[in-house]
């Protein structure tokens, strides 16, 4: 898939300093690189729910809706925290792109968040980060509040974002895009749990020692435990899952302990939005410094 075409959006500053945003994707074991979907690591939340208690941490869940019938107990156990955990919509079955009916995938995962949820604003991230050509204009023509699905950087076959912002910004009139982290707008590498692990200790120390002012960190539950149908995975894939395959929760811990250590707070990303949408009612074309 193409880079996503932008004409020009508008940027924006974060509305907050010094502040991390942990996003876990509850979806199918491995996205799109197996062939069927299952839900393996989505049962083991508990354990997350138990880590995100310990550490006081809030989290915003984007939800795969199947996971409601496939593995209800997955997302019972987030709701049951004790922390603050909010719900937004990501597709409904997980299809791949290339196979996608996205009206569908959006409107039936809407239909089952705002069902099942209350309260927040609503976010969507599409799948992947592959967001097709028409994509924001779907989630504003259904007057989502915000997207959260671009990687301002490059996957190979998928996409190629980077040159989009890093920031901030109106992809769609209404709408607004709060992207993925990268390291840096020149390291456009992705900050998560899965490159964490891939890259291992240097871009550890790296997030230790120079970590971006906000960060929208990305997580799966296949990052964090690893199910058995890592042996499903094309050769490719299960060399990369298996580097670090053991250590998520110890690499997400020391990422929060060093953020932690030098200052940051945790928020939920309808906190940050929210108060985004009050500054730009204030200052409407607030440009942002990459």
């Amino acid at each position: 898939m193409s880079r996503i075409e932008s004409d020009n959006p508008r940027v924006f500053e974060w509305p907050v300093d010094r502040t991390v945003i942990l996003t876990l994707d509850l979806e199918c074991d491995y996205g799109t690189a197996i062939q069927s979907n299952a839900y393996e690591a989505a049962t083991h939340t508990p354990k997350l729910r138990r880590f995100l208690e310990k550490y006081d941490l809030p989290l915003s869940c984007f939800l795969q809706t199947e996971v409601l019938d496939q593995a209800p107990e997955a997302v019972e156990a987030l709701e049951q925290a004790s922390v603050p955990v909010d719900f937004h919509a990501h597709s409904h079955t997980h299809p791949h792109p290339e196979r996608a009916d996205f009206e569908y995938e959006i409107d039936a995962s809407l239909e089952r968040i705002m069902d099942r949820f209350s309260g927040n604003p609503v976010g969507y991230r599409f799948p992947d980060g592959a967001v097709p050509p028409d994509g924001y204009r779907l989630l504003a023509d259904r007057e989502l509040d915000f997207s959260a699905s671009l990687f301002p950087s490059w996957r190979p076959g998928r996409f190629d974002n980077r040159d989009e912002p890093i920031v901030p910004h109106e992809p769609e009139p209404t709408l607004i895009e709060l992207p993925f982290t990268p390291f840096s707008s020149r390291v456009r590498v992705p900050i998560s749990v899965s490159y964490l692990k891939v890259l291992g200790r240097p871009s550890q120390a790296l997030i230790g020692r120079r970590p971006p002012n906000v960060i929208v960190f990305d997580m799966h539950m296949h990052d964090l435990v690893t199910p058995s149908t890592i042996q499903s995975l094309p050769r490719p894939y299960r060399l990369l899952y298996r580097r670090n395959r053991d250590q998520g929760f110890a690499i997400l811990e020391r990422f929060v302990d060093d953020l932690r250590t030098q200052g940051y707070r945790f928020a939920t990303i309808s906190e940050v939005f929210t108060r985004l949408k009050v500054a730009l009612e204030d200052i409407p074309a607030n440009v942002a410094r990459e």
